[in-house]
């Protein structure tokens, strides 16, 4: 599912707010009792990172760069 959101990127010490456009799978727990037909198993969750855009810049080309920390960030807002 592809969501929006705003994160904070920290560039030489100063804060800047970008737009972060992005897919994400939730976690899915496996199911392994009953009949083998109706077994399958867990799915981790995943992010796909699209794009990033930082005060009207397309900052995309950051996202190999930075994409674990903005992952971790999501991970974080989710948890609160």
């Amino acid at each position: 599912m592809k969501y929006t959101k705003t994160v904070t990127l920290d560039i030489n010490g100063t804060e800047v707010e970008a737009v972060l456009t992005f897919n994400h799978t939730p976690f899915s727990p496996g199911f392994y009792s009953g009949p083998p037909e109706d077994c399958y198993p867990c799915e981790p969750e995943e992010y796909e990172l699209i794009k990033l855009v930082a005060e009207d810049n397309n900052c995309t080309w950051m996202l190999e760069l930075i994409g674990d920390s903005l992952i971790e960030q999501l991970g974080e807002d989710d948890e609160s």
